[in-house]
């Protein structure tokens, strides 16, 4: 018997050992999840708090029977909050004489006869706040909690908490206020200065659109008087056409009567005098009429005589003889033609060029192209204000020109212009300008854009940009070793 009762003393020692080992377990356990509780309640505060301190109706009980709505009902007698469909289950089928006591109340009266100052499970004052479950609790609920070791606070130091919060809160909410109240402040002056700018611009249309009518009504005044003016005139010349008209008319009568007499007369005998008389008259009217037309035509004449010079002047594109380089270059054909009897020479042309667009031709009547001679010609324009010095002192200053020559066995062409005493020169063809008899040499301006081109015959030759304001024509001519001379005639 001793021994039965040692090994079931040993067996029960070793279940002890098993159990303490299991419970310490389990509180290891507990323990662990009690510390992400800790570090869970701190996130969770804020929205507990938010909970107690939200609106009256969310701070409604739920229904005590089924624990999910709200309630809307309260029984005086059964002293219990119920939802509409545990009324309709409780009330209506089993509770019939509680009816009586059951009334239907807005949420603002069901609070206020509520007491949330004592608890509804012991009927004891809530006089501490559990954390974990985020409640008020009495004296008894307390040992619970402290069972389930959950965080206790009193009311005192939850209020305290609550009110630090809240003043928290309301700054940030006055921070906002006073932003709010500022930017309504820049919006106002900002919508204040709108309005003036509005006013200005309107002010300012208004302003135009009156000017703008005053603009109109002068201008239909202008044009109705000038229509008028034009009435007028155009009535004049009417009343002069139909006076004029009047007079012929008049004179033409007076002829025909005067032929019907000579007719009569001429079918009476006795009056042959009379008839010979009557063709005297007729034949010195008729000579002075003929007198009058040759005047006329004569008059013609030398109006399309003048027009013919004013022509011809205007087509004559002349050498100015006295802009000569001492005379060396000789002028004939009315100064439209130009050669060089002797060694070389430039000379200048009279007329100006200032605007528009012209084209100057000029014919080569010779051009030796023996290589044992000298030849040279060169043709362009220059500034009107440097001709004096070009012709006196040979400076060729402003001058846009193409030139071509024979020299020492060869041949070259090229453009050059120079301006500000710098002169620049493109050699730009591949082959080389041979002049001959009857080539026509073509230079063309464009005032408007100061722009001059070249061109023989159908070949283009380029051209330089940026000309002065006013230029002339001018040509050099230079011949040696030969019997022929260069010469040139403006087309």
């Amino acid at each position: 018997m001793d021994n039965s009762k040692k090994h079931q003393k040993l067996k029960r020692s070793k279940h002890k050992k098993k159990a303490y080992k299991k419970h310490k377990h389990k509180q290891k356990n507990k323990n662990k999840n009690k510390n992400k509780k800790k570090h869970s309640k701190k996130e969770k505060k804020i929205t507990k708090l938010s909970q107690i301190t939200g609106p009256v109706e969310k701070r409604i009980p739920k229904c005590e029977n089924c624990n999910k709505k709200q309630s809307q009902f309260y029984c005086t007698k059964c002293e219990v909050y119920y939802c509409a469909k545990c009324e309709e289950q409780l009330h209506r089928k089993v509770l019939k004489k509680h009816k009586k006591h059951l009334y239907k109340a807005p949420y603002n009266e069901l609070v206020k006869k509520t007491n949330f100052n004592i608890c509804r499970k012991h009927n004891k004052e809530l006089s501490l706040y559990c954390i974990d479950e985020n409640k008020l609790i009495c004296s008894e609920c307390y040992s619970n909690c402290k069972i389930n070791n959950h965080e206790i606070l009193g009311l005192q130091d939850f209020s305290n908490e609550i009110y630090e919060k809240i003043k928290i809160i309301l700054k940030k909410i006055k921070n906002e206020e006073n932003q709010n109240k500022e930017t309504i402040q820049k919006s106002l002056e900002n919508q204040n200065k709108l309005k003036e700018k509005i006013k200005n611009i309107c002010k300012k249309i208004e302003n135009d659109s009156d000017l703008m009518i005053k603009k109109i009504q002068d201008s239909k005044i202008n044009h109705l008087n000038l229509f008028k003016k034009i009435e007028i005139i155009i009535d004049n010349k009417i009343q002069n056409i139909l006076k004029d008209t009047e007079e012929k008319q008049k004179k033409i009568l007076k002829k025909k009567k005067k032929i019907n007499t000579i007719q009569k007369m001429k079918k009476d005998k006795n009056h042959i005098k009379l008839i010979q008389g009557g063709k005297e008259i007729i034949k010195s009217e008729s000579k002075s009429e003929k007198e009058k037309e040759k005047g006329k035509e004569k008059e013609r004449k030398g109006e399309l005589d003048e027009k013919e010079k004013e022509k011809k002047s205007k087509r004559k594109e002349e050498f100015d003889p006295k802009m000569n380089d001492k005379n060396r270059i000789k002028l004939k054909n009315e100064n439209k033609t130009a050669w060089n009897p002797d060694y070389d020479g430039w000379i200048c042309g009279k007329k100006i060029y200032s605007s528009g667009k012209h084209e100057i031709k000029i014919k080569i009547d010779q051009f030796p192209n023996s290589k044992n001679e000298s030849n040279w010609i060169c043709l362009g324009v220059i500034k009107t204000e440097n001709r004096e010095n070009f012709i006196k002192k040979g400076n060729w200053e402003g001058t846009y020109y193409f030139e071509t020559w024979w020299i020492r066995e060869k041949l070259e062409s090229e453009k050059i212009k120079n301006e500000n005493g710098k002169c620049t020169s493109e050699k730009i063809y591949p082959e080389n300008i041979n002049l001959k008899k009857n080539d026509i040499f073509t230079i063309f301006l464009d005032m408007d854009q100061k722009k001059i081109s070249f061109k023989i015959n159908e070949k283009n030759l380029g051209g330089w940009e940026n000309l002065p304001q006013k230029v002339n024509f001018f040509a050099c001519l230079l011949s040696q070793g030969g019997e022929e001379k260069n010469q040139i005639t403006i087309i």
